[in-house]
């Protein structure tokens, strides 16, 4: 199976590195207070990290909460450029 390409920003390499050592899921408004940008940012980044296949977003709760986790085996599915 070929690796899909995908070219990530500054903000998405932050945000992956913020998720990674909690472990746990994550909003994007803890997501935004650790990096120092707007939560809406974040949540249409995570949207595009998520059509990637490097996290995995449920929407929960009556108000459309986000919590993510980053996928265990996006290494081998994504090449970074």
């Amino acid at each position: 199976m070929a690796k899909e390409k995908i070219r990530l920003d500054p903000i998405d390499r932050d945000i992956i590195r913020t998720i990674v050592p909690l472990k746990l899921a994550v909003t994007p408004s803890k997501i935004a207070k650790t990096i120092n940008v707007h939560p809406a940012t974040v949540q249409s980044r995570l949207g595009k990290l998520d059509k990637a296949g490097i996290t995995n977003c449920k929407k929960e709760g009556k108000h459309k909460m986000m919590k993510c986790r980053i996928n265990p085996n996006w290494r081998e599915k994504v090449r970074i450029l």
